[in-house]
Formats: C-alpha cells, structure tokens, sequence
C-alpha cells in the first residue's frame, strides 16, 4: 500500500474496525534492536515510545506468561490480548527499551541467548555484518557448495549490511560446524580479525542489568545457550542448548523459567517437542500471524514490528494480516 494512502488511514482512525474484527485473537509482536536516533536497522526510541502509545490506547498488553496461562486453563482473554517480546538480548535492549516500558508500565519478554550475555560467544548472525563493515576490501565473492556465488562490490555501510543478511540467509542452511568455518574462511579472505568478544555496537546486557529488568516489566526467557539453528544439530546438543539456557537463567533470575524462543523461528517436530519435554510452558516462533485460542502453546506466532507508526498500526490492527490472506 501506498505511503501517504496509509498515512491517511491511520490518521483518520481507518484501523479500528479490524481491531474489532481481531478483537479475540492474541498478537504477539517482535523486535530485536533499538537505537536512540533513526536507523534502518532498529527500532528508534521515538518511534518504539509511539508504539507503546499506540498500544496502551488500542490493545490489551499482557505478559507472556500470563497470556499462557489463561490459554493453558480455557480462560476468557482480554479484548486485543497482545504481547511483547525482544529477541537476543542486546545491551539496547536495557538502556533503550526497558526505560519505555517502565514508563507506559506494559509487560514485555525478553529472550536472552545465555553464552552471550556470559561473555562467551558472538550472536553468529552479526559475525558477518562486523567483518563486511570492519574490511576495507571493496569487492567480495564467495563460493558455496552447491554451486551458488556472490561476487558484489562493496560500498557505503548499509548495503554492507544488507549483504551480509543475505549471506546469512545462506549460512543458516549449512550445518552449524560447517557454517562457523565458512564464516572463518570469509573473514580470513576479506582479512578481518573477528575480537574474541562482540564490540560494542553488538554487545549483550549483563546479568546484572537481567536481574533489574526481570524484577521490573521486562521479563527474561530462554533463546539457547548459543543461538544455533536448532534443525541443524543432533538431538545431544539440542537437549543441551535447551536445558543448559533454562538452568543458567533459573540460577542467575532465582525462579523458573518457563518460556522460549526458536532461533531464526526454525523447527520441526523433534525441535518442539524437545522444548516441551524440557520443562517450557510455551515458545515462539517466527512464522507471521495472530494467535487463536487453540493455539499450540510451543508454536506461537508472531508480527515483526515495523518501525513507521502508521504500518506498525496497520499490523497490530489486523489490517495487514487481512490483507496477506486476501492475495
């Protein structure tokens, strides 16, 4: 749809009728990075305080365990029951997101990767986007296996990043070992020494600050121990990435936890059911829509939040859900 036509509507309060039609369904929405001023990448903090607005005066925002647990015992939801959550556990999301929520006073998840907020590792996915922006090549070409190359120049730091998403959508269908040496191998051409620690534009928060936030409206859940595309490893390493997340975060918060989400949104049926069989009360995925009341609780869906408040309330309403299913 047209920029300023959906200006217009929202303006004109054109959403509201599909609030009402979703009105008994469960949104459940889904960021990852912030920033203080406008990027391309992240929610702003303006743009994530219109957001939060607009929920406040729209929609019905619960917990997720709340939410859960009405679902889990046949209870009557709030009209437009909606729920927050932040995936990874980026310092942006403690010194940017949490300081809004606590001023709307609205319940939000955050699903932390352990080993990263430990101090031990990299989210994998931003390997790529540090060694595109830190090289000072400006062509790359890369080889896969089956054939596929990308050979591309590279110039200002957006299109860096951009490449690098693409290049990641292609790291995720190897086998986690074989993608972490590829990963080795592109560094190493374009000759960028990965720090053994995540600079600071890829920082995690720190226990510390996790123990604030899940004291306060920003509850803290599991996303793994290391962040892996859980259909590419065996069942021992699965078991481990659930179980050892769940423990660390039980022992750091001092109470259980109870809830997760699926790296990349990727799963099967022997992934869930390992998220079920290790003690979980629900998982998200990735995979777009509402949520009926007859949802599977470990398939979860989800909304990305769109930064701009106009298609942001084009996608709590219910209006672009609407709109997918009629095309």
């Amino acid at each position: 749809m047209k920029k300023n036509l959906l200006k217009t509507i929202y303006n004109f309060g054109g959403f509201a009728p599909f609030h009402w039609l979703n009105r008994e369904k469960i949104l459940i929405l889904m960021y990852h990075r912030f920033s203080r001023e406008t990027n391309p990448f992240k929610i702003s903090s303006a743009e994530f305080a219109a957001h939060l607005e607009y929920l406040a005066k729209h929609n019905r925002v619960l917990s997720l365990a709340e939410t859960v647990a009405l679902l889990k015992n046949g209870k009557t939801l709030p009209p437009n029951t909606t729920v927050i959550t932040i995936d990874d556990g980026y310092a942006d999301a403690f010194e940017i997101a949490f300081p809004l929520l606590k001023k709307f006073n609205l319940p939000a998840t955050l699903f932390v990767v352990t080993d990263f907020a430990n101090g031990k590792c990299w989210l994998w996915t931003d390997l790529m986007r540090y060694v595109l922006t830190a090289t000072t090549r400006d062509f790359i070409k890369i080889e896969f296996e089956i054939g596929e190359k990308i050979e591309v120049e590279l110039t200002n730091k957006n299109q860096r990043i951009e490449l690098a998403a693409i290049i990641n959508s292609r790291l995720k269908k190897m086998p986690d070992k074989e993608k972490d040496l590829k990963i080795k191998k592109i560094a190493a051409d374009l000759a960028v020494e990965i720090p053994a620690l995540p600079t600071a534009e890829y920082a995690p928060i720190n226990w510390r600050q996790a123990q604030e936030m899940d004291a306060s409206v920003l509850k803290i859940e599991s996303h793994t121990a290391t962040h892996p595309i859980l259909t590419n490893i065996n069942e021992t390493r699965l078991d481990f990435e659930l179980n050892s997340s769940r423990v660390n975060l039980e022992t750091v918060l001092n109470r259980k936890s109870e809830h997760f989400c699926y790296p990349n949104g990727s799963l099967n049926e022997t992934v869930w059911q390992a998220v079920k069989n290790n003690e979980y009360q629900s998982a998200v995925t990735t995979e777009y829509g509402f949520n009926g009341k007859e949802a599977n609780p470990f398939l979860l869906k989800r909304i990305d939040a769109p930064a701009a408040i106009e298609n942001f309330a084009q996608s709590v309403s219910g209006f672009e859900a609407f709109r997918k299913s009629s095309s």
